[in-house]
């Protein structure tokens, strides 16, 4: 400790000038790439993702043309279209082989993807034996035709089944990987306050070190202009600048005969002293421009709409509008997540990005999920907080319909009332117990820790009463087995 002091004590101002704003330099430079590192490690992860469902969406394709060919052997005797049917068969191995390598990270994804060997072995020999009775049996060669494309109608499901899987899969990891960013972007937020706070410390000190053997010269001056010769000598560690100031100062000091020379000396040393707190000001302005300016840096998320965007565009030139809506809906999700001023929205703006979400789910869940919206009024003028549907419409699919082989209805119901409007989200679900009702209307968030079914009801009923000071109502009326509904009363202070 005793030799970094010494080696402080000697170098120059400029030195220790240098120095310094290295050590923030190069302080904000590891942050930074921390923080890249971190974000192109997140890019790698997400693409992977798209890497595995690209190839589900190649394997099924593959399998769809594949299908097509022998279709039009049948109709037309196309032997061109046989060929095509024969030679495309060693590349749909080839896929599922790949398929095989990268999206059966679970136990279910592996089961849907031997499903699909298995099928599509079981469909190439039913295409066989069908080839084998055209000429010769005509009652065999329908048996094994209509065997092969109900058999392809079971591959049809088993891609639907793992696409959910993925989906399900998707949804998990962009959970995990936003808590990550969330803890990163929160380590980066501090570490900069951290760094701001430290190096003020050190600067503050820095310019006392250099600001008070000055201020004392100065005081000292003062007094010998005034005609007081009899000033002691003043001593200070450094060997930079400030030391040899000092010392000239003291020899001027013992040199009371050359009083005039000392006079010049200190109109000069006046001089340096102002040069020198120039240069710390424009340091400390250069500093603060450069911690405002590495804020800026921020990764925009225009990135993904444009990505989306791009995945839209070669959907639509492959042919495939299911996937290009799906897409669109995803994208109009997210763009109404990060584009948004406002926690408050209009209930017309909160129901278009429902229809997008139910979109998406009427996709996965097929004829098992119905959706509709029952009111007879304008509602485009009432306010709302930003989703306050979508997180009840979940709860209501995850825990109401889902559990249900038969799937069930969700209905949203708006009705207007006298100063008020009541909105009614209702579902043909399982339904929830009375226990559990009067947990999630308690607000207390120790019961509900282990209990997701009600954390986003509770949320929900939390961001209400905040938003209208619990002018409003919420209400959960429920019989097991039989559905739920959920009834918000909005009060007019929001409508405009």
């Amino acid at each position: 400790m005793r030799t970094i002091e010494t080696i402080w004590y000697k170098l120059s101002i400029k030195r220790k000038l240098m120095l310094f704003f290295s050590l923030i330099i190069v302080c904000i430079s590891l942050l930074n790439l921390y923080t890249l590192l971190n974000a192109f490690k997140y890019l790698e992860i997400y693409e992977q993702d798209l890497i595995k469902n690209s190839a589900i969406h190649k394997l099924q394709t593959s399998i769809i043309e594949n299908n097509s060919a022998f279709e039009r052997f049948i109709m037309y005797s196309d032997k061109k279209s046989m060929n095509q049917f024969t030679d495309e068969i060693p590349g749909i191995w080839s896929n599922w082989n790949y398929v095989r390598g990268t999206s059966g990270t679970n136990q279910d994804a592996y089961f849907q993807i031997a499903a699909i060997r298995y099928a599509f072995m079981a469909y190439i020999e039913s295409v066989d034996s069908a080839l084998d009775f055209m000429n010769i049996s005509e009652e065999s060669f329908i048996k094994n035709l209509l065997k092969a494309r109900r058999i392809n109608g079971y591959i049809e499901g088993y891609f639907k089944e793992l696409v959910s899987i993925r989906l399900e899969e998707g949804s998990q990891l962009h959970s995990v990987q936003k808590e990550k960013v969330t803890i990163i972007r929160t380590i980066s937020f501090l570490g900069i306050i951290f760094i701001s706070i430290l190096f003020l410390f050190f600067g503050t000190s820095f310019s006392e070190s250099v600001t008070r053997p000055i201020r004392e010269l100065a005081s000292r001056s003062l007094k010998m202009a005034e005609g007081d010769l009899t000033i002691s000598n003043y001593k200070v560690p450094y060997k930079d600048e400030l030391g040899i100031l000092t010392d000239s100062f003291n020899i001027m000091n013992t040199n009371i005969h050359e009083m005039i020379k000392s006079l010049e000396d200190k109109v000069e040393m006046e001089r340096r002293l102002r040069d020198d707190e120039l240069k710390i000001a424009e340091m400390n302005r250069s500093l603060k421009e450069a911690q405002f300016l590495s804020l800026q840096s921020q990764i925009s998320p225009h990135f993904l709409f444009n990505t989306l965007n791009t995945i839209s565009r070669t959907s639509m030139f492959e042919k495939a509008p299911n996937t290009v809506k799906l897409i669109e809906s995803l994208s109009n999700i997210f763009r109404y997540t990060l584009n948004r001023e406002s926690l408050i929205v209009s209930l017309s703006e909160e129901i278009d990005i429902l229809n997008e979400y139910m979109h998406i789910q009427k996709i996965r869940y097929g004829d098992r999920l119905s959706f509709k919206i029952l009111c007879d009024f304008d509602f485009s003028n009432i306010k709302i907080p930003i989703f306050t549907l979508q997180p009840l419409v979940e709860n209501a699919i995850k825990y109401g319909i889902e559990p249900k082989e038969d799937g069930g209805v969700i209905t949203l119901t708006i009705i207007q009332l006298i100063g008020a409007t009541q909105l009614k989200i209702s579902d043909t679900g399982e339904g929830i117990s009375q226990k559990l009702i009067k947990e999630i209307l308690s607000d207390d968030d120790r019961i509900l820790s282990d209990k997701s079914t009600g954390i986003g009801i509770s949320n929900v009923k939390r961001r209400l009463n905040i938003t209208f000071q619990e002018k409003g109502s919420f209400d959960i009326q429920s019989i097991q087995g039989a559905g739920t509904t959920i009834v918000l009363t909005i009060p007019g202070d929001l409508s405009v």
